[in-house]
């Protein structure tokens, strides 16, 4: 039985400081560069100036790949 590959798709993300922990955050962007509800409301951020797109099939591969540092930088 054939399984059908999953093609890949571009993942947006953010790579923010939380200002509770100074820690690294990544989170996901849509395309204009606004958190989600959630994440705008735990970190205090609404907008985003810049990301990295990655083309990857999940989460976890898009935030290896640019945890490795691929992919391409956009800010609007």
């Amino acid at each position: 039985m054939k399984t059908k590959a999953k093609s890949l798709s571009i993942v947006r993300i953010a790579v923010v400081e939380n200002p509770d922990t100074k820690r690294r955050v990544y989170g996901g962007v849509t395309a204009d560069g606004r958190f989600s509800k959630r994440a705008a409301a735990k970190l205090g951020i609404k907008k985003i100036t810049t990301w990295t797109e990655v083309e990857a099939k999940s989460w976890a591969q898009a935030t290896k790949a640019v945890k490795a540092g691929k992919g391409k930088k956009v800010a609007p």
